[in-house]
């Protein structure tokens, strides 16, 4: 066949393929929605706000100058402070105006996060955004969130983002409802309230709080107590990963507790340490096998307050390698649901892959307004939470009204 005839021949085909193809096509339908590009950038969008005092103190700080540094390549996301939530936490136009500027770059940073952050991200996702700010605490080294690659990163603070309908809650608690404005570098998003950085450990606010004497003591006293029995072998330290470690590449790791005040230890029959400490006696008490280097027997009280820190002291453990290595449970209370928990791996298996994984063993609920939380398959009450997301370095401390105990424990 002639080069000719095979050309027209193709285009012949072409034309019948492109007939049927616009044939089975849909009418287009409506008007073309004309993109729209966004041309105000994040230092006009704060400039354009309402927000007169969030407003001085941007222009009082050294955020500008930061800014280009910290986040010239980032997009960022500012929570700006209304007014009148400036003017509710003391801090009028008139205080902002006499605050030095290194003390307005605290409060600003800690309201800024990297990355950008509008209700869209939100759609369909279930569990919080650990959003991480631009304020660093350069005394602070963190677990690394992915081991493995470094020994230890920076610790900067961070912010857990929640959209519930129109409503953010940030860190467990709402911050209002306001849309918030995109800018081609970032989002300004209004909030209701001023957002105070944390200071102190979870130890430190369980020691300072006045309520918790009893949980505090009861655990210092059994720490001190195994540590005698066992010849101080083997570490039995309630404080790990609720102080400022001194050992290692990193001294602080993101986690949660649920505390018990001493008001439930007298609601379950407990007046005195003493008698919390008594327990123990009904079992045979630790002691150090130093044929296979390893403790036998246990504290009854190890059980009672096993599952106030997520029970990973029951995590499998291989006695030539070791424990897994832990996951981060700083969980706020809009995050403690079975939807997002009852399959979190809270413990993975040790570097060599010698232990099975440790799931989550508690079973969180509702009552009213509340979350509860109880082990999973106990026969005992649910234990509510009252006093939820208390914020610390770590994370928070969740305050339940009883004793969060495992199946077949008696009192």
């Amino acid at each position: 066949m002639k080069l000719t005839n095979i050309f027209t021949l193709f285009l012949l085909i072409s034309i019948l393929v492109s007939c049927r193809k616009q044939e089975f096509m849909p009418e287009p339908e409506g008007d073309k929605v004309p993109f729209q590009e966004i041309n105000t950038s994040l230092k006009e969008a704060i400039t354009a706000s309402p927000y007169a005092i969030f407003k001085a103190a941007w222009e009082r700080s050294n955020m500008d100058a930061i800014l280009k540094i910290k986040g010239a390549k980032t997009p960022l996301t500012v929570l700006a402070p209304s007014n009148e939530a400036f003017i509710a936490d003391g801090l009028t136009l008139e205080k902002i105006n006499e605050m030095p500027a290194a003390l307005l770059d605290s409060i600003l940073l800690y309201h800024t996060l990297t990355g950008n952050y509008n209700p869209d991200d939100f759609n369909g996702r279930e569990d919080s955004f650990i959003a991480k700010t631009i304020l660093e605490n350069p005394f602070l080294k963190v677990k690394p969130a992915i081991s493995g690659y470094s020994l230890a990163d920076p610790y900067f603070y961070i912010q857990a983002l929640k959209l519930n309908g129109k409503s953010l809650f940030i860190n467990g608690k709402s911050a209002g409802e306001s849309a918030p404005i995109q800018a081609k570098n970032g989002v300004l998003w209004p909030i209701n309230k001023v957002l105070h950085k944390p200071t102190k450990t979870i130890y430190d606010v369980l020691k300072d709080d006045g309520r918790f004497g009893m949980y505090v003591e009861l655990n210092e006293r059994a720490d001190a107590w195994f540590q005698e029995l066992t010849s101080y072998s083997i570490q039995h330290d309630f404080t790990e990963g609720l102080v400022v470690s001194t050992a290692g590449d990193y001294n602080i790791i993101f986690n949660s507790i649920f505390a018990i005040t001493d008001e439930a230890f007298h609601q379950a029959g407990f007046q005195t340490v003493d008698e919390l400490l008594e327990l123990n006696n009904r079992n045979p008490l630790p002691y150090m096998d130093w044929d296979t280097y390893s403790v036998k027997g246990a504290f009854a009280t190890d059980s009672l307050m096993a599952y106030h820190r997520w029970g990973t002291s029951f995590a499998p453990n291989d006695p030539n390698y070791g424990g897994g290595v832990k996951n981060p449970n700083n969980f706020y209370t809009n995050d403690l649901n079975n939807v997002l928990l009852s399959d979190y791996t809270l413990v993975t298996s040790s570097y060599y892959g010698t232990v099975t994984y440790f799931k989550m063993p508690l079973d969180f609920g509702k009552e009213g307004t509340q979350v509860t939380v109880k082990v999973k398959g106990s026969d005992q009450p649910a234990a509510k939470i009252t006093e939820g997301d208390i914020n610390t370095l770590m994370g928070p401390i969740h305050v339940v009204d009883r004793l969060i105990l495992p199946k077949g424990f008696k009192l």
